[in-house]
Order: C-alpha cells, then structure tokens, then sequence
C-alpha cells in the first residue's frame, strides 16, 4: 500500500445505513497508516425513529463546515445509504465554489462505495421498483416503532469477512429510520458540473446487499460522467480488504487532482 505525498485531503467517511461508524475503524486506521488524516461519525437515523436524510445531511455539514472554515480540503467517501446522505453534504460546499465567496476549504471530491443515488426529489424508496425495501430489511417495526432492522447479515453484508469479525459487526448493527429512505434530500450535490472529474464510485462486484447489477443501473442513471473503479468484495471491502480500499482511494484522489 503506497503512502501518498502531501499534501492530502481530510477524508470523511459517512457509513451506510444500520451502521454505526465504529464498523469504519479498521478502513480508517488504514487511511492513516496511508498519510490521511481520516474520520467517521454515526448517522442519525442509526439507531433513532424519525429521522430523516437531510437530518443527516444537516448532522455531517455541521462537523464538517467548521473544519473547511479553518481551510480543510476535505474529500467525502460514502458507503451505501451514506451515498445519498454524502450527495446532500457536498452540495454548494465545493472548494471552488467557497473560493469564490472568499471562504477557505471545501469539498475537492466524493468517492461512492457501493452506494444508494437518488435523483432530484426523489426518496431511496421512489428510486426502487415498485417503491419496495430490500428482501433482507426486517420490517416487523416499521409500523410500531418507525424503525427498520437487517436480516440474513453474513450473506447480505459480511460473506467475505472473517467469522469472527463478521459476528461483531452484526452485533454492533442498529435499527434504521424508516424516514431516511422515504423522505428526500434537498440536494443532489454531484450533479453539479463543478463535480467532473471529482466524482468517483466503487463497485463491489460481490455484493449482497446492493447487487452488482443494481450498482451499474444507479451509474447510468444518474446522468453524469464518473471514474469507476471495482472491487472484488461484498458489499463491506472496508471490512474485508481495508488495505485494497485504501489504494484504490488513493488513486481516485490522485485522479482528482489532475482535473
């Protein structure tokens, strides 16, 4: 795993959804023994009932806009549900743009995992076929309580990862706000053409969860041009091959700063 020269982006992973931002330590040990400075946080529809998308975009602005005002270069990595709550954080919060207004910092880029998009208005949920969760979303709460729970974890998140390590996570996952897939956020930030050349995404071509086919229909759609890479990994390579993670990010950043 090359070390990349300075100087080098913060790097901000938002987790999908059920997962709390613990599940990213080993990616994020990796990214620092690779020279990033890196971080996570826990969305706020893991673990709690009504709470929407742009409440979670609102929660990841808040601790990154103080760390751009102090002149942080920040590039965004998202996986999975983190993909539309990461397409809301980097909407007006471009490094050019800021510069513009004579603000220091910015986003320089976003870099998908794997990752749910929705486009303009609409919800994870109107993105689906017939507006349908997954077949391993646990809806026995969704009535009662608001709240969504997993099923089938192994096969659907972790085939690839150890035994032992796979049994940790799935007893560190959470319920999910069935609000963060029906409602919308504001923004679709990577559809702006400030954007291009700084907006990747990672397929996990074993994916349980999101399968590969799924992944390739939400980059068609969305109607703008990305760098892609691919993983050989289930829908967890942060688990799996955090090493391997962290050198094709390495190498999307590199490709960002040449655009």
């Amino acid at each position: 795993m090359a070390v990349i020269s300075s100087p080098k982006p913060h790097i901000f992973v938002i987790p999908g959804a059920y997962h709390p931002g613990s599940t990213f330590n080993l990616f994020i040990q990796s990214l620092e023994a690779a020279g990033f400075s890196a971080e996570t946080t826990t969305n706020r529809s893991a673990g709690n009932a009504g709470i929407t998308v742009q409440d979670d975009v609102t929660h990841v602005q808040s601790l990154l806009i103080p760390q751009m005002d102090e002149g942080k270069e920040i590039v965004v990595v998202a996986h999975s549900y983190g993909g539309v709550v990461g397409s809301g954080v980097i909407a007006g919060l471009d490094k050019r743009g800021r510069e513009a207004r004579g603000l220091k910092g910015g986003i320089i880029g976003i870099i998908c995992i794997a990752a749910l998009m929705t486009a303009p208005d609409k919800s994870i949920l109107d993105m689906r076929s017939g507006g349908a969760l997954s077949p391993w979303v646990d809806t026995s709460k969704l009535e009662t309580e608001g709240v969504t729970y997993t099923r089938n974890q192994m096969e659907t998140f972790y085939h690839d990862v150890s035994p032992e390590l796979a049994q940790t996570m799935i007893a560190s996952l959470t319920s999910q706000s069935a609000l963060s897939v029906q409602s919308k956020p504001a923004a679709v930030g990577w559809l702006d053409n400030v954007y291009d050349g700084r907006r990747a995404y990672i397929r996990c071509l074993q994916d349980g969860a999101l399968p590969l086919a799924a992944q390739d229909g939400l980059l068609a759609q969305s109607g703008v041009e990305w760098i892609i890479k691919s993983l050989d990994a289930s829908h967890s390579p942060y688990l799996s091959m955090p090493d391997e993670l962290t050198s094709v990010v390495a190498e999307i950043i590199a490709e960002f700063a040449t655009s």
